[in-house]
């Protein structure tokens, strides 16, 4: 993705393609709240699922692959399972 959404344009590009916050949510994997959360300004998703649920809507961008994650190897197997079950 060439540039990063504003929650208002997520919102807008969701009802552009008829598709409600909780059927996008539920489809990539997260909860229907936290999506709504971070699309209301709520949360600025900064960790946990509200951060991967705003790098899957476009609103942040992802960590760069070549990047060590703070947490190490064990981080990166635990995120790398995480995704292989919201696929």
């Amino acid at each position: 993705m060439s540039s990063l959404r504003t929650p208002d344009e997520a919102r807008a590009w969701l009802g552009r393609h008829g598709v409600t916050i909780t059927q996008w949510a539920k489809t990539h994997g997260f909860k229907p709240a936290v999506v709504a959360s971070l699309l209301a300004r709520r949360t600025q998703g900064n960790w946990g699922d509200a951060y991967g649920a705003a790098v899957a809507l476009g609103l942040k961008a992802a960590p760069k692959c070549d990047e060590a994650h703070p947490l190490g190897k064990a981080a990166e197997a635990h995120r790398d399972s995480e995704q292989g079950e919201r696929l």
